[in-house]
C-alpha cells in the first residue's frame, strides 16, 4: 500500500517510473557537472571527489532501472534516495572537518537539497517513503549531535559559527517538511478512497443496469435470428435487417459506456499474458467480416511476414487489445461507403521495439477541423452520406484511453474523401 493507504496501479506507476527515469537522468548529469565545475574551481572536498561522481553513477544506474523495469519503482528509489542520504551524511561529517570556506561552502551546496529527499520519497515511493525520511532525518539529527556535542567543534570552524542557525533548521524545518508531507499523502489517501467508493458505486449502478438491459437484449437477438430463417425476403427481411443492426448497435453502445466509466476505477487492471498476436488479429478480422461483407466492402488483415514469428509470442493484455481493434475496426467500417478496410500488425524496430497496429480504410475521411476532438468521449463524425453513422461517440474515447493504459498512443491520418489511418503504437515485449 502507498503512503496514506493508496494502491499501486500498473498504468499510473508506468508513468510515475517514465517521469522519475527522466529526473534521476537530469539529477546524474547535473552531478557530473558539479562535480566537474567545484573541481575545476577548487570547492570540493575529498569526500566530494569520489562521492559526487559516485551520485552519478547512482542516478544513471537508477533512470535506466525505471525506464526498463517500471514495476520496480518502489524499490529503485528507495535504494537511490538510502544512497543519497549516506552521501548527505558524509558530505556534512567531511565539511564540518574542513576550517575553511570549502567545508562551508560543501555543507550548504548540498544540505538545500536535503527536503528535495523528502519530497521525491513521499511523491515517487508506494510505501516507505515516511520510513525512509524519518530514518534519514535521525541519521543527521545523530550527526550534527555528535559533531556539536560528542567530538566537540573548534571555536573557529564555520560549522560552530553557524550552530544556531544549524540547529533551527535541524529542529523545526526538518521535521515540519516531513509531517507536512505526511498529512497531505494522508489527505491524499483519504480522498482516494472517497473516490473509490464513488466509483464501486458507480460500477454497481452500471453493472446492474446492464443485467437488466442485457437479459432483454440477448432474448430479442435470439428471436431476432429465428425471425430471420423465416422471412422470404423483400421488405420482411430489410425490416429484420434493421432490428438486427438495432440490436446489435445497442448492444455496443452499452459495452462502450461500462468500459468507459470502468476505466476511471482505481482497481483497473491489465491483465498481460503471452498471446499470439497473429492468431488476435485474424480472429477481429474474420469477426467483424461477415459486417463488411454486408456493406459490401472488403477486409484485409495482413500480418508483416519478416514479423510474423516474433508476433506469435508477446506479452499483452488480449481482451484490451481486441477491444481496441474491434472499436477501430467498427469506426473504419461505419464511415466506408465503398472501397476496403485493412488491419495491420508490424513492429517498428527500435530499440525499443515498437508494436504498429493500423487500421486503413477508403472511407469518408475526416476534416481537418476534427482531427483534434474525434478522441473525445460523445464526439461523432456527422456525415450526410453515412445514414448509419449513429452511436454512443466512446469508441475512440476508449480506444485512446486504452492505449494510453497499455503504455502506448494513437495517432490518424486523414484525407477527405479518400480515406483514414489510425496507428496505435504499444511497447513490444516479446517472448522468445
Amino acid at each position: 500500500m502507498a503512503e496514506g493507504g493508496t494502491p499501486p496501479r500498473p498504468d499510473t506507476d508506468l508513468l510515475a517510473a517514465r517521469l522519475l527515469a527522466r529526473v534521476c537522468g537530469v539529477v546524474a548529469v547535473g552531478a557530473l557537472f558539479a562535480w566537474y565545475h567545484d573541481g575545476q574551481a577548487g570547492w570540493n572536498t575529498p569526500w566530494d571527489r569520489y562521492a559526487a561522481i559516485t551520485m552519478s553513477g547512482v542516478y544513471a544506474v537508477a533512470s535506466l532501472l525505471l525506464w526498463r523495469r517500471p514495476l520496480w519503482l518502489n524499490t529503485v528509489t528507495a535504494v537511490a534516495l538510502g544512497i543519497t542520504a549516506v552521501f548527505f551524511l558524509g558530505t556534512l561529517h567531511e565539511a564540518a572537518r574542513i576550517e575553511s570556506a570549502v567545508g562551508l561552502y560543501s555543507m550548504a551546496s548540498n544540505a538545500q537539497f536535503m527536503p528535495l529527499v523528502y519530497v521525491t520519497a513521499f511523491v515517487a515511493m508506494r510505501s516507505g517513503a515516511a520510513l525512509l525520511s524519518w530514518g534519514m532525518y535521525a541519521g543527521v539529527l545523530a550527526l550534527y549531535g555528535w559533531l556539536y556535542g560528542v567530538r566537540g567543534l573548534p571555536p573557529d570552524t564555520p560549522f560552530r559559527a553557524m550552530s544556531s542557525h544549524v540547529w533551527a533548521v535541524l529542529l523545526f524545518v526538518h521535521p515540519a517538511c516531513i509531517l507536512a508531507l505526511q498529512y497531505i499523502a494522508t489527505l491524499k489517501g483519504r480522498l482516494h478512497r472517497a473516490e473509490s467508493e464513488a466509483q464501486q458505486g458507480k460500477e454497481r449502478f452500471l453493472a446492474m443496469l446492464s443485467h437488466e438491459i442485457r437479459t432483454p437484449l440477448q432474448a430479442m437477438l435470439g428471436s431476432i435470428e429465428l425471425l430471420a430463417l423465416k422471412v422470404q425476403g423483400g421488405p420482411e427481411q430489410r425490416a429484420v435487417d434493421r432490428l438486427r443492426r438495432a440490436a446489435a448497435q445497442l448492444d455496443t453502445h452499452l459495452r462502450d459506456v461500462t468500459e468507459y466509466t470502468r476505466l476511471d476505477s482505481p482497481g483497473w487492471r491489465l491483465h498481460n499474458e503471452v498471446i499470439d498476436l497473429v492468431a488476435l488479429v485474424e480472429e477481429v478480422a474474420e469477426q467483424l467480416r461477415p459486417q463488411a461483407e454486408r456493406q459490401g466492402l472488403a477486409l484485409h488483415h495482413r500480418v508483416a511476414p519478416a514479423d510474423e514469428a516474433l508476433l506469435r509470442q508477446v506479452e499483452l493484455d488480449p481482451t484490451r487489445v481486441r477491444q481496441i481493434l474491434l472499436n477501430l475496426l467498427g469506426n473504419a467500417l461505419k464511415y466506408t461507403l465503398t472501397g476496403e478496410v485493412i488491419l495491420k500488425a508490424s513492429r517498428l524496430a527500435g530499440p525499443p521495439d515498437r508494436l504498429c497496429l493500423e487500421v486503413i480504410d477508403t472511407g469518408i475521411g475526416i476534416p481537418p477541423e476534427e482531427l483534434t476532438r474525434i478522441f473525445e468521449p460523445y464526439i461523432r463524425l456527422e456525415d450526410e452520406r453515412v445514414q448509419r453513422a449513429s452511436g454512443s461517440g466512446l469508441g475512440l474515447a476508449v480506444v485512446q484511453r486504452l492505449t494510453a493504459r497499455l503504455g502506448g498512443e494513437v495517432s490518424v491520418h486523414s484525407t477527405l474523401d479518400l480515406g483514414s489511418r489510425f496507428a496505435v503504437i504499444l511497447p513490444l515485449v516479446a517472448r522468445q
